[in-house]
């Protein structure tokens, strides 16, 4: 590699290893920030609760009519019934002493305790939107980030190409009868064993036969949905990979458990234990193992 990769290489690191940084500081703030708003919070339904609770109190301590409309037709009925009939001069006045919605509460309002309430509310409205502010920066600075690799990942290849070495890894894989893993579609979380019967490096596609015995499928299929599988050297304990599961052509996620042999590896597949819930050690052929892909998620 000459000087100028090297310094490409150099500028590269330096300007993403600040993200992290600048990613855990705003994390932090927001983590402070959440923590004074729940608090804030907590304080504004307390100071909430209190209000109404006084002003229950207040409209329970008014006086109780005790008669209503009903009352004073059941009251005239039964003066008819007894012959003794007086006239009831007090239903009117008794129908004006019912307070409207807004006497009441101008009756419980505390202008005191409502400011109070009103501070807290503003208090925890800001604090919110200071949170999602910071979000939204980190979400600019993670997004600004990835469009900045993108670019310089595109110039790198170009400059590889450029050199030669890029195309030699290209030209190391994809040879008739090469084993490969494939994605038969995109983006599908699905890994399938297959052989390579031909490489287009004009198209950038590849075509290849389903190694299922009972398929007999030929896939043609582009370079991002395709590996082409070589033996991994230095495998270690814990190492993350995809494997071909026993007596399928199917990949699935695996931990190394022991270190490799000549020609195989000892693995835990992931979800694979039996009624006991006890992963039994698995031997699978080295070349039926790959890294994991890009965008598989492993934890």
């Amino acid at each position: 590699m000459s000087s100028n990769d090297e310094t490409f290489l150099e500028s590269f690191i330096e300007n993403i290893s600040t993200l992290p940084h600048e990613l855990r500081r705003n994390l932090e703030l927001m983590k402070d920030l959440d923590k004074s708003c729940s608090a804030v919070v907590s304080e504004l339904q307390q100071a909430q609760v209190e209000y109404v609770t006084a002003a229950r109190a207040k409209i329970d301590a008014l006086p109780v009519l005790l008669q209503n409309d009903n009352d004073n037709d059941d009251n005239s009925d039964k003066s008819q019934g007894t012959g003794d009939e007086q006239p009831n001069n007090n239903t009117k006045g008794r129908k004006r002493d019912l307070p409207t919605t807004e006497e009441l509460v101008a009756y419980v309002e505390d202008p005191p305790p409502l400011w109070h309430i009103s501070k807290l509310r503003r208090q925890a409205s800001q604090l919110v939107e200071e949170k999602v502010a910071i979000a939204d920066q980190a979400y600019s600075l993670i997004q600004s980030t990835v469009q900045r690799l993108d670019k310089d990942i595109a110039e790198f290849e170009t400059l590889l190409k450029g050199t030669g070495e890029f195309e030699v890894a290209v030209v190391g894989g994809g040879k008739p009868d090469d084993l490969a893993a494939v994605q038969v579609t995109p983006s599908s979380p699905d890994w399938i064993l297959a052989k390579v019967i031909s490489h287009n490096r004009e198209t950038g596609t590849y075509k290849l036969s389903d190694e299922d015995v009972e398929s007999n499928k030929i896939f043609t299929l582009p370079e991002s949905q395709v590996v082409v599988l070589n033996i991994l050297e230095r495998l270690s304990r814990g190492d993350m990979i995809y494997a071909v599961y026993p007596d399928t052509t199917s990949f699935y996620p695996a931990t190394v458990v022991q270190s490799a042999r000549k020609t195989f590896v000892m693995v835990n597949f992931k979800d694979d234990g039996d009624e006991h819930g006890v992963t039994h050690d698995k031997a699978v052929l080295l070349k039926h193992v790959m890294r994991p892909p890009y965008n598989a998620g492993l934890t």
